[in-house]
């Protein structure tokens, strides 16, 4: 056996190679790691899911319309406060962001399963809910204010 053939000095390693194609793994999986725990936002809120039921109560009686609410099941809903719970009515193609916060005219609670409540549509501030004919739709939709999502969309026919 030849030990000057074992050992010779010319042969050229792949080693440098692999050692490149490392580094340069490394240094993905280092940008990746660190991109996802910089621009991660953590977990994600949902809307309350809940399912109501909602019919027309009066249509134009003295100038008020209402509709009645039931809550099917779900997650309490809260209408007590509207930057919690928003409540629009569409009624024409017009939107109207319905007071259901007051409690004489209103939710103006936490609405759980089987709750049954009458809301009357009253516009907030200076935008008024007009007079609903009979015959006429509303497309009524509960809009949770701190993730902007829908808790409810339903078109109502008086």
């Amino acid at each position: 056996m030849d030990f000057k053939k074992l050992f010779r000095k010319d042969e050229k390693a792949v080693s440098p190679v692999i050692g490149v194609i490392l580094m340069v793994a490394i240094t993905v999986i280092l940008a990746a790691a660190i991109g996802s725990s910089v621009f991660s936002k953590g977990t994600a809120e949902s809307a309350p899911q809940a399912n109501f039921n909602i019919k027309a109560g009066t249509a134009g009686e003295a100038d008020k319309s209402t509709i009645k609410i039931e809550h099917l099941g779900g997650e309490p809903v809260h209408f007590e406060d509207s930057s919690i719970t928003k409540v629009v009515a569409a009624y024409d193609g017009v939107s109207y962001e319905i007071d259901a916060d007051d409690a004489a005219n209103g939710l103006g609670i936490t609405m759980g399963v089987g709750d049954v409540k009458t809301l009357t549509l009253k516009g907030v501030d200076s935008k008024q809910f007009p007079k609903v004919e009979n015959g006429k739709t509303i497309n009524i939709k509960f809009i949770d204010v701190q993730t902007n999502q829908l808790i409810c969309d339903k078109e109502v026919r008086f």
